[in-house]
């Protein structure tokens, strides 16, 4: 009796949706930023917005197991639309709030395997533009590196190369996400000024069976029924996080689009300038974190959280942060005044690239570092050697409080070093010198970590 029970319950688990068998703490996965209003151009002319990007975050001590996670948006793309009155009745109220659904228009992204993060860790989601762009706008964000994901799915008909380059060689094809088109256009429209962005799950179904049925379909009153301007309605219930944003030079015209029940608010963004928008930290639970002992740095200076912990440099002590998420954008985002993803020190085994001291950043102490490993090396035969400018030849580099000199790497600025310096073995500070990876210790590692240092 009791190993016929045993069958009948293990052929009712088989029988149930994956979600309800592998989802552990789907609710605490929160959209910790957006970067969507694109970046000054250097040479000043106009802005660069094929750049965009989304941080997931996992907001609590524990693991969380995720299937069948999507990204969409409501309609219409921009809040201070001429058409955002065609989503409200006579009353003022949202036509589908009453029926318990958000429109997602032109198309859903969704991650093809269960995503897993651990807890108090990030997702990256590029959205367009899955390279490194600092190479052509130096304000620009680097997505290459190989933990993050992309929404890149051309066979879809998202297929602008503008938008949707062939992403990094280091991002895995397996964080590819995938696409369910159903609207006219040839990349995702992701609003540089204001997106309604949510993250949420399909339940019993595949998000392409959701997607692709056409049930639920849905065109706001008034709307032609073309792919223009087909959404499909997606159930607030499955809907885990979502954030409204509001165009800051248009105010007054600007409507929401998200129920209250998933965003009570909204949040101003003003684009073209590289600008995010970022959670708040919760202070209250964030100190509360015994861990966090003498980790969190204050005085946050890039945006008004009303905590005034630093999240990002907190993080990088050490410290599990942990924000708001009260469904109320303009209590739980601040607009910051440079992306996150842009101070991104990217580690190779663990080992933060550049940080040739190992001292958990990257600065002129490590270019210091280099300059003795080069001094002190074994160098290669005398034809070979490079000529290093003496102190009176000193280069200027971009330091984030001053600017700083490089020192001569000799004593006297007349004998030089190699500028090919074998690197020493493992018990010389020089080991994580070759920061360029090419075998020899050189000024091209010198410029390399400039090059870290002007990007952040």
């Amino acid at each position: 009796m009791k190993q016929n029970l045993k069958l009948i319950i293990c052929s009712i688990l088989l029988t149930l949706p994956a979600t309800a068998q592998t989802d552990q703490n789907v609710d605490q996965l929160i959209i910790k930023e957006v970067y969507c209003g694109g970046c000054p151009k250097d040479e000043g002319s106009d802005f660069f917005h094929m750049d965009k990007g989304i941080v997931l975050y996992n907001n609590c001590p524990e693991r969380i197991v995720a299937t069948n996670l999507c990204i969409g948006m409501a309609t219409p793309y921009n809040a201070e639309a001429n058409s955002i009155g065609s989503i409200y009745d006579k009353d003022g109220q949202l036509v589908y709030e009453d029926e318990g659904f958000i429109p997602a228009q032109n198309g859903i992204w969704y991650f093809p395997a269960t995503l897993e993060i651990e807890p108090f860790s990030q997702v990256v989601v590029n959205v367009h533009g899955a390279i490194d762009n600092t190479k052509t706008y130096s304000q620009s964000v680097n997505y290459a590196f190989k933990d993050y994901y992309c929404m890149y799915d051309p066979e879809s008909g998202y297929s602008n190369t503008m938008y949707y380059p062939t992403p990094a060689d280091v991002i895995p094809t397996s964080h590819y996400l995938k696409t369910v088109k159903y609207g006219m256009a040839n990349s995702w429209p992701l609003s540089v000024t204001s997106p309604a962005l949510f993250i949420f799950q399909t339940q019993d179904m595949t998000p392409t069976d959701f997607a692709n049925d056409a049930d639920n379909l849905w065109y706001a009153p008034g709307q032609a029924q073309t792919p223009i301007y087909a959404c499909v309605k997606v159930p607030v219930e499955w809907i885990i996080d979502g954030v409204e944003v509001f165009n800051a030079a248009k105010k007054e015209v600007s409507m929401k689009r998200l129920t209250a029940d998933v965003d009570a608010s909204y949040v101003y963004l003003t684009n073209k300038l590289g600008h995010s928008l970022y959670r708040n930290v919760d202070a209250e639970a964030t100190e509360a974190m015994t861990q966090n002992k003498g980790k969190l740095v204050y005085d946050y200076t890039l945006g008004a959280d009303p905590s005034g912990i630093d999240a990002e440099k907190s993080r990088e002590n050490g410290a599990h942060i942990v924000y708001r998420d009260w469904n109320d954008s303009a209590n739980d985002f601040h607009e910051r005044q440079r992306c996150s993803l842009r101070d991104y020190l990217p580690k190779e085994d663990g080992h933060i690239k550049g940080d040739v001291n190992n001292d958990g950043t990257v600065d002129v102490a490590d270019i210091s570092a280099i300059i003795t490993v080069m001094a002190t090396a074994t160098t290669p035969a005398p034809s070979a050697a490079a000529t290093i400018p003496d102190a009176s030849a000193t280069a200027t580099i971009p330091d984030a409080s001053a600017t700083a000199t490089i020192p001569d790497a000799s004593a006297s600025g007349n004998s030089h070093p190699s500028a090919a310096a074998t690197i020493p073995d493992a018990s010389a500070s020089g080991v994580y010198a070759d920061v360029n990876g090419d075998g020899t210790v050189d000024v091209a590692d010198i410029s390399s970590v400039i090059s870290i240092m002007a990007a952040k």
